[in-house]
């Protein structure tokens, strides 16, 4: 493996986050001038069911990887081949089961969802192309862990640069060409999965070539181990539906589809934040479950506060200049919406980002260390809760849609802050408040780059005008802010090892 792999893994996964962020915030003023918000909002809703499906599917594979990358690591070539071939198995069976409800759904979402007459056959159409997706995705699921097995994540990225090209070209294609359909997107979005699978699977061949596709070879027993480690997984995963993806649902229901519409807009800079992250520390997870099959104690807790860190340097710039400049952005980008609710509703979301997303990264400890059970509980008492206030702060205040962020916010900062650095510790065996240094560091971070922002814009004679003007507010404020970061979060010798790609 080169040395510089992390440094690699990171700069290409961060590419494709920016290529993907471009190309959607390209597209959506497009869309949305095109359709509405209120049918856009059914593109955010559809893509929730994602979410809904992974929490049935999330128990085997959520530890597939995990499992197989240690085998393949540890030369256990047999049990790799077990692994494999038993996940793909049972996620083809999985697939062919879930056909029947997401028919059924597809065919009824009118009878679940308010959705306005005169849309509901695009509705279907982009309700059932995401079904199509989710199970396309399922079936080549277990192939993405050759490129994780082997630490060669940059090739993911690159293929998701690519494939995010092929959905934008086909969607911009098809509204081109034909009447203006929401479906479109959905539609368009199964080619770039097709095209996922078809390089998983080749890469797969390539860096796995002791790994053989055998129906054959195939162990219930190690089903087992992966459900019983990974089921875990799963209530976080209902947990993580009920915190932050079932509100598009809430609104839609209870307030309506039109306001369901802005709300999903609003969304927008968190859900990118969210995914961010999640990339984040998706390049961190494969080095971290390296060390641990390798059983370096201290190398394994260097990494994990240095993806603290580097997390806290990356998400923090973005956080803080649109916590100040937001107001700016959503009257650049969309001209024709409510800026002001946007931007509003989207800070209630964002602001608590400065002071959990540092610490989202400890949550790869408890995967790492296969201990999910106790971090699985917490989350879910936090989901539960975080559902119940919002829908007893529904009836009996006069909050509406600002309840479910206030809600969300409130739930998600004693979690992140006050549950995961202490038993994350504790999983470590290391002292109590040992990972709390580095997430205060990226709290200082973000007040140095908020005051950089706040700064410059008190300079300005004018509000943000133009793209021009915003971008040259985001280049000089993050500059600034990112060197001056630098310092605050890194040691001399972390600094130079960076440097030198280590």
């Amino acid at each position: 493996m080169k040395k510089n792999q992390l440094t690699i893994n990171l700069v290409t996964n961060m590419l494709s986050f920016a290529i993907n962020i471009g190309l959607t915030f390209v597209l959506t003023p497009y869309i949305v001038g095109k359709v509405g918000s209120e049918q856009y909002g059914f593109v955010a809703l559809a893509y929730n069911m994602v979410n809904y499906v992974a929490i049935f599917t999330s128990a085997l594979n959520s530890m597939a990887s995990r499992y197989i990358s240690i085998a393949i690591n540890s030369n256990n070539k047999d049990q790799a081949n077990i692994y494999f071939n038993s996940v793909l198995r049972a996620n083809t069976i999985i697939a062919l089961v879930l056909l029947l409800p997401s028919t059924l759904l597809t065919v009824y979402v009118n009878k679940i969802f308010n959705v306005p007459t005169d849309i509901i056959r695009d509705v279907q159409l982009t309700f059932g192309f995401v079904f199509i997706n989710i199970i396309l995705s399922l079936l080549g699921n277990v192939f993405s862990v050759a490129v994780f097995s082997k630490n060669r994540l940059e090739l993911s990225s690159y293929r998701a640069i690519e494939g995010n090209i092929i959905k934008l070209a086909i969607t911009a294609l098809l509204f081109f060409l034909f009447t203006p359909r929401i479906y479109y997107m959905t539609l368009a979005a199964i080619s770039a999965t097709l095209y996922t699978v078809i390089t998983n699977v080749y890469y797969t061949k390539k860096l796995l070539p002791e790994v053989k596709i055998s129906l054959k070879v195939y162990s219930y027993s190690a089903i087992k181990i992966l459900i019983k480690s990974g089921i875990w997984n799963t209530v976080n995963q209902l947990s993580d539906v009920l915190t932050s993806y079932l509100d598009l649902m809430i609104v839609n229901i209870f307030i309506g589809s039109a306001l369901a519409g802005q709300y999903s807009l609003s969304k927008t800079i968190p859900s990118f934040i969210a995914t961010l992250i999640s990339s984040l520390l998706s390049v961190f997870i494969s080095q971290l479950t390296l060390l641990y099959a390798q059983s370096k104690q201290a190398q394994l807790v260097d990494n994990i506060n240095l993806s603290i860190k580097i997390v806290g340097l990356i998400v923090i710039i973005p956080i803080s200049f649109l916590v100040i400049f937001g107001d700016a952005f959503f009257t650049l980008w969309l001209p024709d919406e409510n800026a002001g609710f946007l931007y509003l509703l989207s800070n209630l979301a964002i602001v608590p980002m400065i002071f959990t997303s540092s610490a989202i990264p400890i949550n790869n400890v408890f995967t790492v260390t296969n201990k999910l059970k106790i971090p699985a509980i917490v989350l879910l008492i936090n989901g539960l809760l975080n559902t119940a206030i919002i829908f007893i702060l529904l009836k009996t205040t006069t909050l509406g849609v600002f309840a479910i962020p206030l809600v969300s916010a409130g739930v998600g900062l004693v979690r992140n802050l006050c549950f995961i650095p202490v038993y994350a510790a504790r999983c470590l065996d290391i002292k109590w408040w040992s990972l709390y240094p580095s997430i205060l560091k990226g709290v200082i971070c973000a007040a140095v780059m908020m005051a950089i922002c706040f700064a410059y814009k008190s300079l300005l004679s004018h509000n943000v005008s133009s793209w021009f003007e915003f971008i040259t507010a985001a280049v000089l404020c993050a500059g600034i802010s990112f060197i001056i970061n630098i310092f605050i979060l890194f040691s001399k010798r972390e600094r130079m090892e960076l440097l030198k790609g280590k």
